[in-house]
């Protein structure tokens, strides 16, 4: 990566934005300019051998509900078209310290609330394997960036499932990290605050393990970061997985799965079987309903945050997000409180499994990326292909989404890796190791193959 120079690096992700980007919508903003001028400081600075940081010359992209300075920061909505940061946010000026080349800001679902990127302001992202079909979302203008090779890695966020599945659905990696690990400060993603997060998502594992090092770090500015230090874990990406115990559940996790999906994710751990993983069948039970009765949490915190916003100007929000922050208006302390209670039982059960085993492993999504024109019920496609991450996001664990096959159809198919909270350096072993044994995450989008 460091033999590669920074600017023709920045010009070939240039270079795909402005080929595919007009079908694709990937972003909302993008700024050659300073992005050259970047890569031109990057690789003056190498020709006086001056050692970069770990992400020296990586293009990146930044979702655009996290503040950019001098670049609007649009939140995805009308409400936020004239707002423009006067300073990065502090994951931001992480990654440019690093050595980070920002390209410009990724469409998302409005608000970040949905999982389809279906935007009517700003355009609705395509899924680059297929442009009939959604990149899922939120951060779907970050999964579909990557997977066009518009970026070499995307800054996304992650309350239920916002980088993982954008990551499985187009192919990608995608990090959902350890709840206050990374500092939200600077970025706007407001929906539930007990599970919301920024990720890193990338080409490879390596390239998310190496943002993820970069942008983790306490923020006594951000009231839900805490005060851990991680692992020097890049050294140890390279490790092997002998002997790491790998829970598999079947019940739930591969039933009612699209074709394809669950074979893919079988097969992945027979994979990881014949690195030195141990797969032990695993259950969690009660998985089936644990989402619905944790939700009347989340629709309760969003709709306090865009209170004042639904009830003054209604007609300014994409009805589908203004129809999902109604569902809040009228529920109870009563069934807040419930909910809490149905996520401590909930978080309990998955305790115990990871007292069995170091990682629980499922499919990332029950299906693979939907069609736009069968996607017109946000809420219901939401669920459906929040299934499986929305369960961890209660507990706070880190998961890892990596791509492990493709479907008859062609589309890419991931599969979660779920660990302990703060032990986000197995999952990237676990990836890592697989990645090095499979080509899934180099496959490229018959787009680009298209266009040579």
């Amino acid at each position: 990566m460091a033999n590669q120079s920074a600017v023709e690096e920045t010009r070939r992700c240039l270079n795909n934005i402005e080929q595919f980007d007009s079908l694709v919508k990937a972003y909302i903003a993008v700024i050659p300019e300073s992005a050259l001028q970047e890569a031109e400081a990057i690789d003056r600075a190498r020709e006086q051998d001056i050692v970069g940081g770990v992400l020296d010359g990586i293009p990146i992209s930044i979702k655009d509900c996290i503040d950019v300075a001098g670049i609007p920061c649009t939140n995805g909505s009308s409400f936020f078209a004239n707002y423009v940061p006067e300073q990065d946010a502090l994951i931001v000026q992480r990654l440019r310290n690093a050595g980070a080349v920002i390209l410009g800001k990724t469409n998302l679902h409005e608000f970040a609330y949905g999982s389809t990127t279906q935007n009517p302001h700003y355009g609705s992202t395509r899924n680059p394997w297929d442009l009939d079909r959604i990149p899922s979302g939120s951060s779907g203008g970050a999964g579909a960036s990557v997977a066009a090779q518009m970026c070499v890695g995307a800054v996304g966020s992650d309350t239920g499932g916002s980088v993982r599945t954008p990551a499985a659905i187009n192919g990608v990696t995608g990090l959902r990290p350890s709840m206050g690990s990374i500092p939200m400060t600077g970025s706007f993603t407001r929906i539930c605050p007990a599970i919301d997060t920024v990720g890193p998502l990338g080409e490879s594992v390596e390239i998310v393990a190496r943002m993820f090092a970069v942008m983790a770090g306490y923020d006594d500015h951000d009231l839900y970061s805490v005060r851990r230090e991680q692992p020097d874990f890049l050294g140890r990406l390279a490790n092997s997985i002998k002997g790491t115990r790998i829970g598999l559940p079947r019940k739930f996790f591969l039933e009612n799965l699209e074709e394809g999906v669950g074979s893919a994710v079988e097969a992945a751990a027979q994979q990881l079987a014949a690195l030195g993983a141990e797969i032990v069948d695993v259950e969690l039970e009660g998985a089936e309903s644990a989402q619905q009765s944790v939700m009347p949490m989340v629709w309760a915190d969003a709709y306090q945050y865009h209170r004042e916003r639904a009830e003054t100007s209604p007609a300014q929000f994409g009805q589908d997000v203004l129809d999902r922050i109604l569902l809040g208006k009228d529920i109870t302390g009563y069934e807040y409180a419930a909910a809490l209670r149905a996520r401590d039982g909930w978080n309990r059960i998955v305790d115990r499994v990871l007292e069995q085993v170091d990682v629980i492993l499922t499919p990332t999504t029950p299906i693979t990326a939907p069609l736009v024109e069968e996607s017109s019920d946000m809420l219901s496609t939401t669920h459906h292909l929040t299934r499986f991450t929305y369960l961890f996001s209660w507990s706070g664990l880190p998961g890892l989404s990596v791509p492990c096959g493709f479907t008859s159809a062609g589309m890419p198919i991931g599969m979660l890796l779920n660990g302990r909270p703060w032990e986000e350096a197995l999952l990237f072993q676990i990836g890592h190791s697989y990645q090095n044994d499979t080509d899934w995450h180099n496959r490229r989008p018959p787009l680009l193959n298209a266009a040579g």
